[in-house]
C-alpha cells in the first residue's frame, strides 16, 4: 500500500514539473529536511544526500559537503561516511575533509580518515587514526581499529598501534587489532591461538 501511494505521488509531482531526484524528493527537499526538528528526518536527508552525490547528481556533492560541517554531528557522520565513496576530490574538498579530522564527534574523525586516504592524503589520516585506536571510548577504539583494518596495507604505519591494541580491555578491539596486523603481514594467523 505504501508503495503504491509512494509511486503515485512520485508520478504526480513529475506531471507538475517537479523533477524527482532520489527517493521521492528533490536535492532541495532534502537539503531543506536536514534542518528538520526531527532527528529521523535529519538523518534520511543526509543518508538520502549521501546516496546522491555517490550517484553523481548534480550539485549533491556540494550539498554532501556542506552537510559535513552541519550543527549535528549525526549529519556530519553520515556526510563522513558517503565522502569515502566518492571519487575524484578537488583541493577544496580535500581540505573539508582534513578540517573534519578535527570534529569534536570521534566517529566523524574516523570516516574522514578513510575518506582522506582513499584520495591518497594519508599523513594527516593515519595520525587521527592512530591517536583514535588509543581513545578512551572503547566504542571509538574499534571503530577506528576497524578504520585501520579496511584500509589494508596502507595501515602499515599504524602497526604499533594495533600492536598495542592486541592488549585492549574490549576483546572485539583485540580482534579486529589481530586480524589487521595479519593482514599487515605480521602475524601468520588473525586467531588468538597464533600467538
Amino acid at each position: 500500500m505504501h508503495l503504491v501511494l509512494a509511486v503515485g505521488l512520485a508520478l504526480c509531482a513529475q506531471l507538475a514539473g517537479q523533477p524527482l531526484d532520489h527517493l521521492g524528493k528533490t536535492l532541495a527537499n532534502w537539503q531543506a529536511d536536514l534542518d528538520a526538528p526531527s532527528d529521523v528526518k535529519r538523518l534520511a536527508a543526509a543518508r538520502a544526500i549521501g546516496e546522491m552525490a555517490i550517484a553523481q547528481k548534480d550539485g549533491a556533492e556540494e550539498a554532501l559537503f556542506d552537510a559535513l560541517g552541519h550543527a549535528d554531528s549525526s549529519v556530519r557522520y553520515w556526510a563522513a561516511v558517503a565522502s569515502v565513496h566518492l571519487s575524484d576530490l578537488d583541493a577544496t574538498r580535500v581540505e573539508q575533509l582534513k578540517r573534519a579530522l578535527d570534529d569534536k564527534v570521534p566517529e566523524v574523525r574516523v570516516q574522514a580518515a578513510l575518506a582522506l586516504i582513499a584520495t591518497g592524503e594519508e599523513r594527516e589520516a593515519l595520525q587521527a587514526l592512530r591517536e583514535l585506536i588509543a581513545h578512551h571510548n572503547r566504542g571509538v577504539r574499534l571503530h577506528a581499529a576497524h578504520a585501520a583494518d579496511a584500509i589494508g596495507g596502507k595501515a602499515g604505519p599504524l602497526a604499533d598501534s594495533l600492536r598495542n591494541a592486541l592488549d585492549d580491555d574490549f576483546d572485539y578491539v583485540q580482534r579486529v587489532a589481530r586480524h589487521a596486523l595479519w593482514v599487515l603481514g605480521e602475524r601468520p594467523c588473525p586467531y588468538r591461538a597464533c600467538e
